[in-house]
């Protein structure tokens, strides 16, 4: 069974495709110019499209008719108007295009069915399908996607093979739209992303428009006689795109020359207020860019900082930091990696070509089938051959091996079941360097295969009757990497979650399916209660909702990416309160997942398959969100600073801080001609609520922990007294067995049960202590008296309960007490909000 070998890193700024063959790479030049890079630029013109250099080149001839950047809008329902076409294109049909274009890279007779596309670590699933989608879109027969880190990191770990040490790895990915830290576990044969960080909105397309807004036109606009120019640029009419976008591809090449020089010069021509050109001529120094680059780079570092501090790990924990992507030539980002972190820079490979030649390792290990019957977990591989019918009965195989390996053979063990006799085998490999020879078939096979230094090894078992005939038994292509890093798992970069309703609180929560990190594929079966009964007559559906982002947040921040809404016409009866679902959910290494959903009360199945490609951004909604946010964080910032809380204070402050630097960036968003700025304030607002969200939810647990300590109190003064049952003693010790757990998790929800059940034995041995039904019962006669409005019926039992205290007979008085306080008037509650939510519970 062949296997990919073909690789494709479809970046913001440039593109390349590449192929794994025999253990080497080959990157594939572009026939124009025979360059390894493809500009990630398309020009609409009205006979024709270009695709790369040819279409950057137009740039300064029709801006208006030339894309690019669109990566960063994949998963979005962003679109580009091409006026030359009168129609528009979306970022998947763009990336497509482009595509379609590196195909023609590749001189080999065959052309590339399938193909491993790289993405940022940080893409969610819904930016994850729709690149996907764009591979499908292009021809691809099968398309798999692979994470930057994980493909920059074979890269390195495959060229420097002889001498990798054991340990861990920072990989600092700054490319031309997005930004990727990743720690990385480096194993003997494997690697392994531990965790990582990301912002999918920064990267060096940021840093040219940071050139062109903030150091060069603020001096053009300032010079005598550009006033319509002045008043062009205000309107951001196509006179001043044209411009905009001609100054954006200089500062893009001004930009690499400050990677090797102290200045470079940007020249121009622009129409005057007479409506002549006139050259403008401008010297930027690689200190003012620095400065004007230093806070996004700023923030590139505190991501690895955070990233550090949430896996517990310092600089000297870390071996090194490999460098990858065009901008990490910037030499201001590894001044700010070695000073401001501590972990020492290795560039030796080329930042621009690693991925792509990492993603065709990748791709040399996986093979190209649609429906892959190799199941592979961890460092041994198990593979099951489904049974086939042979005379005398069915035939089953199943083969252990080591899927790598550094040693120059490595061994091969195979259960047979079913009739071995007059049957044998046979092994060969398919570059035909290997051949186990004709031998006996038996219940237990031992092989040792020799291997093929530094490749993929692919070795085919064939099963022979008598005549050494093959016999039709379908057996999946037995394939060992030797002496190459592999990837031991690609990770989730967000929690998926279940929605389900909170009764308690009148709202929906999150309940955890799969964690950040865990290792793809994944399945798991979930069972929960109907929380209402759903009539097939009425409106209410049962949903079961799928979303992506953080377990600790609001339902309503994350993102929906699998959704089974049951309508109540669907079922086949009334679904009763307290009936059990079963939910299986299903997440393939390429992110696409399959809910099935079975109502075990009416014996019915739902089930669908989710590939969301496309997300929606709204700049008002951002704009409310972030405003609210700030007034929550301020409102809570007052609080702290009264209570002398000055730690939290602190954190708030630096929030609030952020908070205004996003709303800056909102505010600018009608100035600026880059479209993409909204969506990284998007996710810089995201990553500040969920450190808002985690100082709301330490505030309630440290609330409800005050409580948990009174109740402990109150519940051991009563264990204390003589009376007190030894069962009572018995179910306390069971309640607080789990403390420590508890407190160590600093689980709001975990607490708030320990406390519930702490409050449930005190109401218990309140109820059984004579002393204290005497004391409820005085108290009643007391100010209890006054609460309750009908004095007739209270004054009938509190007599009762008089004589009964007299005979001392405790039973009856408890009974007595019960009545009293169903006299009482009850708690005021607010008004009453009826929660629709999801059915679930």
């Amino acid at each position: 069974m062949p296997t990919i070998d073909y690789a494709i890193d479809l970046g913001t700024t440039n593109s390349l495709i590449a192929k794994s063959h025999q253990g080497e790479v080959e990157v594939f030049k572009n026939p124009v110019g025979h360059k390894d890079t493809l500009p990630s630029v398309i020009a609409f013109r009205p006979k024709r499209t270009l695709i790369g250099d040819k279409a950057k080149e137009y740039l300064e001839k029709d801006s208006s008719n030339v894309v690019a950047g669109f990566k960063r809008k994949m998963g979005t329902q962003e679109t580009f108007f091409i006026p030359s076409l009168a129609e528009t294109r979306s970022p998947v049909a763009l990336s497509s295009m482009l595509l379609q274009e590196l195909q023609n890279f590749v001189y080999h007779p065959e052309k590339p069915e399938a193909v491993v596309i790289t993405i940022p670590a940080s893409f969610d699933t819904v930016q994850s399908n729709a690149t996907k989608k764009a591979g499908q879109n292009a021809g691809f027969k099968e398309v798999l996607l692979l994470q930057e880190p994980i493909a920059a990191c074979l890269a390195f770990a495959n060229k420097h093979k002889d001498d990798v040490a054991e340990g861990t790895w920072l990989v600092y990915d700054l490319g031309g739209g997005t930004f990727d830290a990743a720690l990385v576990s480096i194993g003997d044969t494997a690697l392994k992303v531990i965790d990582h960080k990301g912002d999918n909105y920064l990267g060096g397309l940021d840093f040219d428009h940071l050139i062109v807004e903030e150091l060069i036109l603020p001096k053009l606009l300032a010079q005598d006689g550009f006033s319509q120019l002045k008043e062009s640029a205000s309107q951001k009419d196509k006179s001043f795109q044209k411009l905009y976008y001609e100054l954006l591809y200089k500062a893009e090449e001004l930009k690499k020359e400050l990677s090797g020089a102290e200045d470079a010069d940007i020249e121009v021509y622009v129409k005057n207020d007479d409506g002549e050109e006139e050259e403008y001529f401008q010297t930027i120094t690689r200190s003012a860019f620095n400065d004007c680059i230093r806070q996004k780079l700023n923030y590139s570092i505190s991501l690895v900082q955070e990233l550090l501090e949430k896996n517990q790990l310092t600089a000297s924990d870390v071996q090194q930091a490999i460098l990858v992507g065009g901008s990490t030539y910037i030499p201001l980002v590894r001044d700010l990696i070695a000073e401001e972190i501590g972990i020492p820079v290795n560039a030796s490979i080329d930042p621009t070509s690693a991925v792509v030649v990492g993603a065709a390792q990748y791709a040399a290990s996986k093979q190209y089938t649609a429906s892959r019957t190799a199941s592979q977990t961890g460092s041994a591989t198990t593979t099951d051959a489904s049974q086939e019918e042979v005379e005398g009965g069915a035939l089953q195989v199943r083969f252990s091996f080591l899927k790598t390996s550094r040693e120059p053979e490595e061994m091969l063990l195979a259960a047979v079941e079913g009739p071995v006799e007059d049957k044998f085998y046979r092994i060969t490999r398919q570059d035909g360097g290997y051949d186990s020879g004709i031998k006996k078939l038996g219940p237990r096979i031992q092989e040792m295969l020799l291997l093929r230094q530094g490749a993929v090894n692919g070795f085919e078992f064939k099963v022979l009757d008598s005549q050494q005939k093959e016999i039709g038994v379908k057996l999946p292509l037995i394939e060992i990497v030797q002496g190459l890093y592999t990837v031991d798992g690609q990770p989730l970069p967000n929690d998926i979650c279940l929605e389900v309703d909170d009764l308690e609180n009148k709202q929906t929560k999150l309940e955890l399916i799969f964690g950040e990190n865990s290792i793809l594929p994944l399945h798991k079966t979930i069972y929960r209660e109907v929380s209402k009964t759903i009539y097939k007559d009425q409106e209410d559906k049962l949903i079961v909702n799928i979303l992506e982002g953080s377990r600790n947040a609001m339902p309503g921040t994350n993102q929906v990416i699998g959704v089974i809404e049951i309508d109540p016409s669907e079922l086949s009866n009334d679904l009763i309160k307290g009936g059990d679902v079963e939910i299986k959910v299903e997440i393939s290494e390429s992110r696409d997942i399959a809910v099935t959903v079975y109502l075990n009360q009416l014996d019915q199945t739902f089930k669908d398959v989710f590939s969301p490609s496309e997300r929606y951004l709204s700049t008002d909604k951002l704009r409310e969100e972030v405003s609210l946010l700030a007034m929550q964080i301020r409102q809570d910032l007052k609080v702290y600073e009264r209570n002398e809380d000055f730690e939290l204070a602190a954190d708030l402050s630096m929030m609030l801080d952020e908070a205004a630097t996003i709303e800056l960036g909102i505010a600018k968003l009608g100035s600026r001609l880059s479209g993409d700025e909204k969506y990284h304030l998007d996710e810089r607002k995201r990553k500040l609520a969920q450190r808002y969200d985690a100082i709301g939810k330490t505030r309630k647990f440290s609330s409800l922990l005050s409580d948990y300590y009174e109740k402990k109190k109150e519940a051991e003064t009563h264990l204390d007294e003589k009376e007190s049952a030894e069962k009572y003693r018995r179910e306390f010790q069971e309640i607080i067995k789990s403390e420590a757990e508890v407190l160590q998790s600093r689980n709001v929800r975990l607490l708030r049960s320990l406390l519930d059940s702490l409050k449930r034995l005190i109401n218990e041995m309140y109820y059984h202590s004579d002393m204290h039904m005497i004391s409820y019962f005085l108290w009643f006669a007391g100010e209890g008296l006054e609460q309750i409005e009908d004095k007739k019926a209270a004054q009938r039992l509190l007599d009762q309960g008089k004589e009964a205290l007299e005979r001392k007979n405790y039973e009856e008085l408890r009974i007595i007490n019960i009545q009293l306080s169903h006299l009482l008037p009850p708690e005021e509650e607010g008004p009453s909000i009826r929660l629709r939510g999801t059915g679930l519970e």
